[in-house]
């Protein structure tokens, strides 16, 4: 069985330390192949400890729709007030999501 591919929208505290890490234990299940996140920063950071190359680092959840990088799944860990618009545009694009909710 291949790894779940994913993306990550929003890679603070919650998304890219709290859930993320389970691909980081279980490659073998999950696979992070995109990030979407406006903090140059963190997005880096994220995409250095996941592999993820260059072209599919994104600023924007919208900029990641836009372009098609094989994810089947999204992890939305954006703050709770930001979580409806990418949701949505998720399952307009099919994919599965874990939405982050405390």
């Amino acid at each position: 069985m291949q790894p779940i591919k994913a993306a990550l929208i929003g890679a603070g505290q919650r998304g890219a330390q709290s859930y993320a890490p389970y691909a980081l234990k279980h490659p073998e299940k999950m696979k992070f192949q995109a990030v979407a996140e406006p903090d140059r920063k963190r997005r880096n950071e994220f995409a250095s400890a996941h592999q993820i190359s260059e072209e599919h680092c994104y600023d924007s959840y919208e900029e990641l729709f836009e372009k098609e990088n094989g994810i089947e799944a999204v992890l939305i860990g954006t703050q709770d007030q930001q979580h409806i618009k990418p949701a949505l545009k998720a399952m307009e694009k099919g994919y599965h999501i874990l939405l982050e909710k405390p």
